[in-house]
């Protein structure tokens, strides 16, 4: 499954590198100029789902609610906008079709457990978020071994390993800990994302891993694979 990507802030398709967002630029795409003609033509093109960062939200800036609820009404949104508790997640399904826990903004294990015994599967998943080689997460004190507890525990059906450093770069090396989350979660279904190139896709489809979040080569009518 290939899901493609949209960042979006000031009611604007974005891109950009490693997570710089101060630095990102209007997202230059062959399916169009504006969130609503991209994700019109990618669902035209056989995509299932779209998965969209709300950077304005994750960052506190405000949000882009509006845009992405009528996102949602074209193709479903796996929407990122750095939920941390229940009600991020119900507030969520009015506008989306799932909401995404990252540990980018995840503020403990326990309250993570809680989200995920109270709401549908079929309704949130989980992204490790990974910059440098190392856990993202506002709670310094989250590491990946309560990460691979936290995934074991819940089982969420699918699991997105998100390699911020690589976004944008057009280049996807297996870090350690992308290697260890894979080996030590066999109850999930892993998504790789950040920097997914065609001979990366080749590579973990070897692997029997089949999801990616693709970005950059999508837009730019470099993919080579079907959505």
């Amino acid at each position: 499954m290939i899901i493609p990507v949209m960042d979006i802030m000031n009611n604007d398709c974005v891109s950009g590198k490693s997570g710089h967002r101060s630095t990102y630029t209007h997202l230059k795409s062959i399916y169009g100029d504006t969130p609503i003609e991209i994700a019109t033509n990618l669902k035209k093109e056989g995509a299932k789902a779209l998965y969209i960062a709300d950077l304005d939200k994750i960052e506190n800036k405000g949000n882009n609610d509006e845009l992405i609820s009528s996102i949602n009404e074209i193709i479903p949104v796996l929407l990122d906008n750095g939920i941390s508790n229940i009600d991020d997640v119900e507030n969520n399904k009015k506008i989306s079709t799932c909401s995404i826990l990252a540990t980018e903004t995840m503020t403990d294990i326990d309250t993570s457990i809680e989200i995920f015994k109270k709401v549908d599967s079929k309704h949130i998943l989980i992204s490790i978020d990974i910059k440098n080689n190392e856990i993202l997460s506002k709670n310094n004190t989250i590491n990946i071994e309560d990460i691979i507890q936290l995934i074991n525990k819940i089982k969420p059906k699918y699991t997105i390993l998100l390699n911020i450093t690589q976004v944008g770069t057009k280049q996807q090396a297996k870090s350690n800990i992308t290697k260890k989350i894979i080996s030590e979660t066999p109850h999930t279904n892993h998504i790789i994302a950040g920097g997914v190139t065609n001979d990366t896709i080749d590579k973990y489809k070897k692997q029997d891993i089949n999801n990616f979040l693709i970005g950059t080569i999508l837009h730019e009518g470099n993919l080579e694979y079907n959505l």
